[in-house]
């Protein structure tokens, strides 16, 4: 195999095999780009068959192989192929896990579970369960005197600064996982035109606190890349994650906002958005005897 590194050049070929049909996060080309810097996340294909692989803390890190057509025999293959070099197979969405359960054995990898929302829950808050999220909220709309703005090739360089302030502030270059995301970060930016992402940003008396990216998986679909947003502003985060998603994706059902990587706050936080659905995800240990 000759494994390339994925590019923005890699779209195409990358879309091919996984556009519009995972409703995990990690089968997307704007996500592996995303990581691909800093997880050195590279690809190989046969036309049949697509390979990736990252490299966490030195070392590698196998994805589910995709077939292009969905073809149960190809995909063993490919999984037989992996297995044969000693490696494990990460990232295995539910149905899949469900449909190769006969051949192999797998674990559920709980730090990997994205998080789908309803939509129109987390845009109104109503309710008694979202009281502190809504009074956040309102307390920013109240208090500060903010614009929402989508985020063009003539303005993402203010959210390129707000980057650059965030990272200053979270200290990136201490923290690993941070600082790789930065990569990644700057790297979307630098082709925002190119990928299929809407962006939004929304300012205070002319400065960027916060902004978020997200995309369509399929019809009822969405999912959120990134978001950030300046602590120091009260509710900055309710106002980024609600105002987004009414400005840019009503007419979807549903919102995937990623796994919380096993990180306790993260965790909590996205938990007390009381989610609709948990995506699980598998690791392939071996195959059944």
């Amino acid at each position: 195999m000759v494994w390339k590194k994925i590019t923005i050049e890699s779209k195409k070929i990358i879309n091919e095999y996984l556009k519009n049909k995972f409703l995990i996060c990690d089968y997307n080309f704007t996500n592996l780009l995303l990581w691909s810097e800093g997880d050195n996340i590279e690809f190989f294909e046969n036309g049949e068959l697509l390979f990736l692989r990252g490299n966490y803390l030195g070392k590698n890190t196998y994805f589910m192989p995709v077939s292009k057509t969905n073809d149960i025999s190809n995909v063993k293959f490919g999984i037989n192929k992996i297995l044969s070099l000693g490696e494990e197979i990460h990232l295995i969405p539910e149905e899949w896990k469900n449909i190769l359960s006969d051949f192999y054995i797998f674990t559920e990898k709980e730090d990997n579970f994205d998080y789908m929302y309803n939509i129109a829950s987390l845009i109104t808050l109503e309710g008694r369960k979202y009281n502190k999220k809504k009074n956040k909220l309102n307390f920013f709309k109240k208090n500060y005197d903010f614009k929402y703005h989508k985020i063009t090739k003539e303005n993402i360089s203010r959210v390129n600064n707000f980057q650059n302030f965030w990272c200053l502030k979270k200290e990136c270059e201490k923290n690993r996982d941070l600082f790789n995301e930065n990569l990644g970060i700057k790297y979307l930016i630098d082709n925002y035109s190119e990928l299929d992402i809407k962006g939004g940003f929304i300012e205070v008396d002319g400065k960027v606190i916060a902004y978020s990216f997200g995309e369509v998986i399929n019809e009822d679909i969405v999912v959120i890349h990134i978001e950030k947003a300046d602590e120091n502003y009260k509710g900055s985060y309710q106002a980024i994650n609600a105002i987004f998603l009414e400005k840019e994706w009503q007419g979807y059902t549903f919102v995937n906002r990623e796994d919380d990587a096993g990180i306790l706050g993260i965790r909590i936080a996205k938990s007390s958005y009381l989610p609709e659905k948990m995506l699980k995800k598998y690791s392939l240990i071996s195959v059944k005897i």
